[in-house]
């Protein structure tokens, strides 16, 4: 089949609805006059916008809510496996290939992922797959899908965009140093350092971790490559290769290209404690222990403010509805709206992707000097972004976020310690070995460059926890 319109995001964004070039300015009111409060506050204007983003909301809403039940039903590793891969790496703004599919009675019913691969044969299923939760496919009717079981019914318009820049067929590997916590035979266990991506994706082809443990896995241990990586240190991808691409159950038959062996990630910016599974077996049974909230994840912020002791932060997370690279906590539905609207008696309750997704976060601050705090967390879920978003919410952003964060206390940290990034570290991990059932506590020390931050705000933190600041 071939696509209904074909068109470009640059040409898109350059359409000109109006034009105001020409138009002559009104004449300035008269000194002594006073423009009417309402021409600062438009009060209309905040309730169209606020009805705007809840009709998006609803759209997606309803074509969601069935597919959704199914996954709470019982497909626990479509979706929760999906929350605890955590990178926040942005969408190309390069040039985009826009392509536009009509679903007909042949797609009726079909997964979101199998109906592209329909229309585009030569993409293989893991391919279309990603193009679905990199948020890269969007359904009349529905908004942006980032779910793969998404069924789609006939008559629906497809839009899929890809990048136009070539895409690898392999993982290349890269002699990058990498801090090894722990390795045997089935996993690796990492201090991930800034500023690197888990995983190649767009925008990120090499330099990332798993170039890195192409590498290290072939030519550097001594505990085996695994099943992921060959002896030449490649790792085949869709499309061709010299090896064959790897399956494993609980990743909704998403072949483990481009990504092989990870069970979780972590945000490009955030450092510590990373998990790769080396084997099948041992990827199964890491997946199965995520998603059932089996390993305890304890991270260590500095927030501009002080987040508070022993606080619990309960608060759905969930995609924001405009800005679709960020999350956010959703709102409340019970509580008064931002102009003080009640919400309206017997009104039925939101579907879970409009509600978003539950979220919890134990917050406990471990010292504050007045301006900024050393923050543990321990999130019993891992939604996207979840520290970041709920410290946020909490009014006490991680310092150094640019996307949730203070831009002028980012651009402080930046002046007086060159440090460009969240200051957030994955600090302890524990968990049972995936094949032999042995109870395991990962710990990496602090960044030097954030362990020095720490201290200045709290000067006897080496003394009282040492674990956090690498001191034996």
């Amino acid at each position: 089949s071939r696509p209904v319109a074909s068109a470009t995001a640059s040409a898109a964004g350059a359409r000109l609805l109006h034009s105001h070039r020409h138009r002559r300015r009104p004449p300035s009111p008269p000194l002594f006059a006073r423009r009417p409060p309402s021409s600062n506050f438009d009060l209309d204007a905040i309730l169209a916008f606020e009805e705007e983003v809840k009709e998006k909301e609803r759209a997606e809403a309803e074509a969601k809510a069935a597919a959704e039940a199914k996954a709470a039903a019982g497909d626990w590793t479509a979706e929760d496996a999906e929350d605890d891969r955590d990178d926040d790496d942005e969408l190309s703004q390069e040039e985009e290939d826009v392509r536009v599919y009509e679903m007909t009675d042949s797609e009726d019913g079909m997964r979101i992922d199998a109906a592209i691969k329909s229309f585009e044969p030569e993409l293989s299923r893991s391919l279309c797959g990603s193009l679905v939760t990199d948020g890269r496919v969007e359904v009349s009717g529905s908004g942006i899908v980032t779910r793969k079981s998404h069924k789609v019914s006939a008559g629906d318009a497809v839009t899929v965009r890809h990048y136009t820049e070539e895409k690898p067929t392999e993982i290349e590997p890269e002699d990058i140093p990498l801090d090894v916590l722990y390795e045997d035979g089935h996993m690796i266990v990492l201090n991930k350092a800034a500023g690197m991506v888990v995983h190649p994706a767009a925008g990120n082809w090499d330099g990332t971790v798993v170039n890195a443990l192409a590498h290290h896995l072939s030519r550097v241990t001594v505990h085996g490559s695994g099943d992921f990586v060959g002896s030449d240190g490649r790792v085949a991808t869709s499309g061709g290769g010299s090896g064959a691409e790897v399956e494993v159950e609980g990743t909704d038959g998403e072949a483990e290209t481009f990504r092989p062996g990870i069970v979780h990630r972590l945000d490009k910016g955030t450092t510590g404690v990373l998990v790769v599974a080396k084997t099948r077996e041992a990827h199964a049974a890491l997946s199965e222990a995520f998603a059932r909230r089996r390993v305890k994840k304890t991270y260590v912020a500095v927030a501009v403010g002080n987040p508070g002791r022993r606080v619990t932060i309960d608060r759905p997370v969930g995609r924001h509805p405009v800005h679709r690279q960020r999350m956010r906590v959703v709102p409340d539905p019970s509580r008064r709206d931002s102009v003080g609207r009640r919400p309206v008696p017997g009104a039925s309750p939101r579907p879970p992707s409009q509600a978003g997704r539950r979220a919890l976060s134990y917050v406990d601050t471990l010292a504050f000097d007045g301006r900024l705090g050393v923050t543990q967390v321990r999130i019993e879920t891992g939604r996207t972004h979840q520290i970041r978003v709920h410290l946020q919410d909490r009014g006490t952003p991680v310092y150094g976020d640019d996307v949730y964060g203070l831009p002028d206390w980012n651009k402080r940290l930046a002046k007086t310690r060159g440090i460009e990034r969240p200051l957030l570290h994955a600090a302890r991990l524990e968990m049972d070995h995936p094949i032999t059932g042995e109870g395991m506590v990962l710990t990496a020390p602090m960044p030097e460059d954030m362990a020095e931050q720490a201290q200045a705000i709290w000067p006897t933190g080496r003394e009282e926890r040492p674990d956090l600041f690498g001191e034996s």
